[in-house]
């Protein structure tokens, strides 16, 4: 009750609106009111997991096995103790029983002399030391009837009618009370004798069967138990607790928003509804002074992120762990969601596929500012620890304006903010082995441009009697203005050209902003610095060549400028 307060205001737990104590004379109770929308197996298992409401605890496992210390997993260490209880047990026996087998043998010797009493008297009485006494009463053969029946349950000796004493019999007798010599005391003797005999032959029969032994270790345990065991307080059931909150989070397509100060959030793809080209769209986040949007991404709940920072290291997390948020909410810093140092901020974000299977197949492209481009496998980055990992080496003044996942089969497009673009072979770009390299130049850039978008697009597959296979490029401008360009009028070329026109850059267009291959059915999401988004269908939007300025695809006022487009996927898959 003293930690779930804490977990929710240090938002380890989300989603709880009122917590109340309603416990009584009849046990404890604690009452959790939800938010709408919260699922509660989410909550559950999210306090099972933060919370001592379950709780595990570890046990040392060493046994000295053979005399020697060993660690044992749980069988061996059940075997190892039960073997020695075995050894205990057998010791304790035999002991017990040559303690029962001394006791009885002296008790023959005091049967045989009571049988024969007044000879063992007449022989004490002859004789002049004890000790002469002793070696008369051991030298003797002795006549027995009645003690020939005791003997048969307690010795193994087969005799007629003779009996010889031993030392400890003998001696016992020298020493022997006169009360013992009364009939009821005569008695005591037979009976012990007889109880004596019992027990010798439990004794034997535990030692020499494993069954025995093995329940007399178990009653050992039981009235263990018994003795010192209290009442269970919690119940043992044929069940698996699964505290993977993932599985309860519903997989559904959102947007990811990032802003220039840090701030983040999520929110359903389904509340950006579509509209026509050149409408003034609707406010997706509300932000600070002088914040503005610099990132959205489409992926589902399920998707891992990676977030590329300005230093060049890499964090990764899922998309259902960012804090969600409604269309007017500011997000939450990402201080407080990944171990960024104070002068850190993301430039980057992409999705990582779901099977790690495919990672083998795939490479991972980066583009800086700068005009530097990178190629690594993809399973370099497929295991990133919670504080991160290098991803890219970065010259002062430079940044990763791009990450994409591409294959040989694909080209690498480059886009600048002076409008140029170069398209060349993914397969040309060798893999690079370390994570810690600057990367080879991509594209030759004029002075004041730089790279503002990296895609991969598709080699085209053009049949007969037609201009094209149907897919296209689209460029974004920062004014609002943009096209879409016949994927084939961008010639492949090498890589570290100066490129070709993609679009103009006129006055009236401002600077390109993003540019990124797309089909007609396709949807766009264009997110402005103050944070309105506008959904386009593809189709709405004018094809033309590539050296023209375009048309208004959302209308901006006084200084608003567009900072981020993005092609959006159901990403249900």
């Amino acid at each position: 009750m003293k930690e779930l307060p804490n977990l929710v205001r240090e938002k380890k737990i989300e989603g709880i609106k009122d917590i109340r104590d309603e416990s009584n004379r009849e046990g404890i109770r604690v009452a959790i009111d939800l938010r709408n929308g919260v699922e509660p197996e989410t909550i559950k298992r999210l306090l099972y997991k933060n919370t001592s409401i379950e709780s595990s605890f570890g046990f040392n496992t060493l046994a000295i096995v053979d005399g020697k210390p060993k660690i044992c997993n749980l069988k061996e260490f059940l075997t190892n103790f039960l073997t020695f209880r075995e050894d205990v047990v057998i010791k304790k026996t035999k002991f017990d029983l040559k303690k029962a087998e001394d006791r009885a043998h002296i008790l023959i010797g005091l049967s045989v002399s009571v049988e024969n009493l007044d000879k063992i008297i007449k022989i004490i009485r002859s004789s002049k030391t004890p000790d002469d006494a002793k070696k008369s009463l051991l030298n003797t053969k002795w006549k027995i009837n009645k003690s020939l029946k005791l003997i048969s349950l307690v010795e193994d000796k087969k005799g007629k009618n003779l009996y010889s004493l031993s030392d400890p019999q003998v001696i016992a007798i020298l020493e022997l009370r006169l009360q013992k010599l009364t009939a009821l005391g005569i008695n005591e003797i037979e009976v012990e004798i007889k109880k004596l005999a019992d027990l010798i032959k439990g004794y034997k029969k535990i030692i020499n069967s494993k069954k025995e032994l093995l329940n007399v270790i178990s009653e050992e345990l039981k009235t263990i138990k018994e003795k010192f065991a209290v009442p269970r307080r919690t119940k043992i059931i044929d069940a698996i607790l699964n505290y993977d909150i993932e599985e309860t989070i519903q997989k559904e397509s959102v947007i990811i928003t990032v802003t220039l100060q840090g701030y983040i959030k999520r929110g359903a793809l389904s509340s950006v509804k579509q509209q026509k080209r050149g409408g003034k769209g609707k406010s997706g986040i509300t932000t600070r002074d002088e914040d503005s949007v610099v990132q959205t991404l489409s992926v589902n709940t399920h998707t891992s992120v990676l977030f590329f920072s300005t230093e060049g290291l890499v964090y990764k997390i899922k998309a259902w762990k960012i804090p969600e948020g409604s269309t007017t909410s500011k997000g939450k810093s990402l201080f407080n969601i990944l171990p960024l140092k104070n002068h850190q901020s993301i430039s980057s974000i992409m999705p990582f596929p779901d099977e790690e299977s495919d990672t083998k197949n795939l490479q991972i492209v980066f583009a800086t500012a700068k005009g530097k481009v990178r190629k690594n496998s993809l399973e370099d980055f497929s295991s990133i620890n919670s504080a991160g990992k290098i991803a890219i080496k970065l010259d002062p003044n430079d940044k990763i304006v791009g990450v994409e996942i591409c294959k040989d089969d694909q080209d690498v497009m480059l886009s600048t903010k002076n409008g140029k673009c170069i398209r060349f072979e993914s397969k040309k770009l060798r893999i690079f082995k370390g994570r810690s390299s600057k990367g080879i130049k991509g594209i030759e850039l004029s002075p004041n441009d730089e790279i503002v978008s990296l895609s991969i697009t598709n080699k085209e597959k053009i049949k007969k009697d037609t201009k094209s296979d149907g897919r296209f490029v689209l460029s974004i401008t920062e004014n609002g203005y943009g096209k879409k360009t016949l994927n084939n009028e961008y010639r492949v070329t090498n890589r570290g050209g100066k490129g070709i026109i993609g679009i103009v850059n006129s006055p009236r267009n401002g600077s390109i902003c993003s540019s990124f291959p797309v089909i007609e059915g396709d949807d766009v999401m264009i997110s402005t610095n103050k944070g309105r988004v506008i959904r386009v269908a593809v189709k709405e939007i004018r094809t033309a060549g590539r050296n023209t300025q375009g048309v208004r695809i959302i209308k901006l006022s006084g200084d608003e400028k567009v900072v981020s487009a993005i092609k959006i996927d159901d990403n249900l898959e």
